[in-house]
């Protein structure tokens, strides 16, 4: 299953379309993933292992996951309080699972 690159650039621009309908700027969310990979990238650095810094970068890592909703609630329109209630228990599902796995493995 191949797309064109015609459809890929129909598609992504429908994507951008659609957050810009909400008044929200589709960037921010793109640099926010991208924080959040450097994040997790530098948690399994080999070096700051036992240096105490994996709490930091497990707190920094879930206090980064609730910058995008609140985004969200206070830029976007008519789409907020939806899209919200999912990040919120998706929030809650990752925050349990980093926590078991900070605290348990």
């Amino acid at each position: 299953m191949t797309i064109s690159i015609a459809e890929a650039k129909r598609l992504l621009g429908r994507a951008f379309g659609y957050s810009q309908a909400h008044n929200l700027n589709p960037r921010f969310f793109l640099g926010l993933s991208l924080v959040g990979a450097v994040i997790h990238l530098l948690y399994y650095l080999p070096w700051l292992k036992g240096s105490g810094a994996e709490l930091g970068f497990l707190v920094a890592l879930r206090a980064l996951a609730m910058v995008g909703p609140l985004y969200i609630l206070l830029r976007g329109k008519g789409i907020a309080p939806a899209f919200n209630l999912s990040l919120l228990v998706s929030w809650s599902v990752g925050t349990a699972w980093h926590v078991c796995y900070f605290v348990y493995l």
